[in-house]
């Protein structure tokens, strides 16, 4: 059978809000991103033009001012960030130079990899310095113009011209830009992850109020349907308590099947008005090794005790919640290993993290996967004379008193409960 994507219309309300939600919080990321990265490139490329246009400055305002002798070289140079300047004969020899300018200029360093199509360009990324190698023949002199160095002769007309320029000003502003910009999408992916959490627990929380709710009606439903059922019980037990004493012997199993039905009917309100009263009860300090104990001949050997238990396992809870939840537990296992020589066991043990574990485990067919998520489910049961309130009532106690309840694949066949409850610290 082919996998198949969910139609619309098969979708429930939750998941087609779900769905739009999410699109319109993955919509606007994007768009944010978008504008981000749309931003920082332009930035970035206007970073770019501008060190090319202080270049193409650089140049033009040292070569005037070589030209036209209006301020010393030195202080020309400074003023523009200049490094080296220099006129090199077409082979690269050097027919004047200033600061730190080449000796020999080397050709092969140079690339044409920027916008200006008559300057060659080389960066160098570790000290910050671009390097620029520019033909004479492609700049405006006046070849009877006389550069005079110590007042001496004139230098003759240059065929190349070198020049290097700081540029840290620049690429500092470009780093900047580019960091920030990595920064503030590394941010917007981190929002995104944050907002679809906090969408998605909100989800959760409002399934959970909306079921909070169903169980308030629920209670109330039940809390009115156990009384109105106590009612007749006891109308029917006094007569069956009539009937036992006044019918033939003859008819007395069929009064008993009544009696064991109404008993039954008996039990089944007390657990809904235990699962609908306050679940915390009225807390003693007990010892858990020593509630199990007690517990075990009851069983008829049944259930056997797996190892050492501590011999102090001291606790804070409602006796009577505490011996409902351990019996209801070993009475599972015991149902579970029905029909097999195999007796359930049960584990008492100490643990670091502040709590007692109550291992109680069988060898019976296990718990199918499907009925995981509904096992604490009031009323749910897959026993043909089960209630399905117990795991539900043992799982309210635990949590009221500050513990978990939960069901397990045991290793090799079978189902282990495991219930944790929090130690007393004894002072």
């Amino acid at each position: 059978m082919g996998w198949r994507i969910p139609r619309i219309r098969d979708w429930t309300p939750e998941r087609k809000e779900a769905a739009i939600t999410t699109a319109v919080v993955t919509f606007t990321l994007l768009i944010f991103l978008v504008l981000l990265i749309t931003m920082a490139s332009i930035l970035i490329s206007s970073e770019s033009l501008r060190l090319e246009n202080a270049v193409e400055r650089a140049f033009s305002e040292v070569i005037a001012a070589l030209r036209y002798g209006d301020e010393p070289l030195p202080d020309t140079m400074k003023e523009r960030n200049v490094l080296g300047f220099g006129y090199y004969t077409p082979n690269g020899m050097p027919i004047f130079i200033w600061g730190d300018a080449y000796r020999v200029l080397p050709f092969s360093g140079f690339t044409d990899s920027s916008e200006l199509s008559d300057t060659l360009i080389s960066f160098n990324r570790d000290t910050d310095v671009i390097e620029c190698m520019r033909y004479a023949q492609s700049i405006s002199l006046d070849p009877e113009n006389i550069f005079r160095r110590d007042g001496g002769g004139a230098i003759e007309f240059p065929d190349i011209i070198y020049l290097s320029f700081d540029a840290s000003s620049f690429m500092d502003r470009i780093a900047l830009t580019r960091i920030v910009s990595l920064c503030s999408i590394s941010v917007i992916i981190i929002l995104y992850f944050i907002i679809l959490h906090i969408l998605s627990q909100n989800r959760k929380f409002r399934d959970a109020l909306r079921q909070q709710e169903s169980l308030v009606r629920l209670g109330e439903a039940a809390r009115t349907l156990t009384h109105e059922i106590k009612n007749p019980l006891s109308a029917i037990a006094i007569q069956v308590a009539i009937l036992k004493r006044e019918v033939r012997p003859e008819v007395l199993p069929d009064v008993m099947v009544i009696d064991h039905e109404a008993g039954r009917l008996r039990q089944l309100t007390d657990k809904v008005s235990d699962f609908l009263r306050n679940p915390v009860g009225h807390a003693v300090p007990l010892d858990l090794s020593e509630e199990v104990r007690d517990l075990l001949p009851l069983f008829n050997g049944r259930v056997r005790a797996s190892g050492p238990f501590p011999d102090e396992a001291p606790i804070e809870f409602d006796k009577d919640k505490l011996r409902s939840v351990l019996e209801n537990l070993m009475k599972n296992a015991i149902e579970a290993c029905e029909g097999l020589q195999i007796d359930a066991e049960i584990e008492v043990r100490r643990c670091d993290d502040g709590f007692f574990r109550v291992f109680v485990r069988d060898r019976g067919c296990g718990i199918n996967e499907s009925d995981m998520k509904r096992l604490f489910d009031p009323f749910f049961t897959t026993k043909i004379h089960g209630s399905g309130i117990g795991l539900a009532l043992s799982q309210r106690f635990l949590r009221a008193a500050g513990g978990s309840l939960r069901l397990y694949p045991r290793e090799g066949g079978g189902t282990v409960a495991e219930a944790a409850i929090p130690e007393r610290r004894v002072l």
